[in-house]
Parts: structure tokens; sequence; C-alpha cells
């Protein structure tokens, strides 16, 4: 017999909040294996480049445009309906489009961690959910 778990359902557009600060980046759903979240992203504004070392990470443009950035390669471009699987390990940040605002939505393992490979001043208000200190 199988044991289902909780069914849990929201509205992405009830819960999109912006901020002149910085990005906002909120919880939607967790299970015991997964967390989805997402960012809401005022023109130029930024998630700092990070990694998370054990843990791969699905992101999904849902509106707006903006870049996934690489510390050694080219950036790949955001925009609605745009998704992409980042292994475990490799340093990125998110960037939106100065022009526009973005929303993502992202799922990770359950516990995950993010650390910062490279420490860059104007990010380091910016926090980062399930960051080491």
């Amino acid at each position: 017999m199988t044991k289902a778990g909780t069914v849990q359902t929201l509205n992405i557009n009830d819960l999109k909040k912006f901020s002149p600060e910085a990005r906002v980046n909120q919880p939607l759903l967790a299970s015991k294996d997964f967390v989805t979240r997402m960012n809401c992203y005022e023109p130029g504004q930024v998630t700092p480049f990070h990694v998370h070392p054990n843990d791969d990470e699905v992101i999904y443009c849902v509106e707006g445009r903006g870049a996934i950035t690489f510390a050694d390669r080219p950036d790949s471009p955001l925009e609605p309906g745009t998704i992409i699987s980042l292994p475990a390990g490799l340093p990125h940040g998110i960037a939106a489009a100065k022009d526009c605002r973005m929303v993502v939505i992202y799922t990770t393992n359950s516990g995950y961690t993010s650390e910062r490979p490279q420490h860059i001043a104007a990010e380091a208000g910016i926090a980062l959910p399930g960051e080491k200190k």
C-alpha cells in the first residue's frame, strides 16, 4: 500500500511580491523530498553568485527577462517559458534585465544548502535561502 502525501495548491499570481530593496524570495511548496520557491525581481535586481554543493536545481521563468550567470561560461538567457536544469556544484547567479521585472520559480532538494564561492560587496546584504554562514 502506498501512502499519499499532502496535495498542495496555490496560485503564484496571488503570491508575487516585489521590493525596491532587493529581489523577494519566498517559499511556495515543500515536501520531505523537495522545496519550490519563487523569486520576484525589479529591473536589474540579482540573486547573488552562489553554489549548491550537493543539490541540483531547476529554474523556470514565469515572466520577464534576465539570465542565469556563470563565472566560466556564457550566460543562459531567461524569458517566459524557459526552464533550466543546474547540476550540483555549478556556481551561478540570477539577474533580471535592466528594463523589466522578472519572476522565476525554482525547485531543489529539501534541506538544500547555498554557499558563496566569491563574495561581492554589493551583494552582501542579499540573503540566500539555505546559505551556510
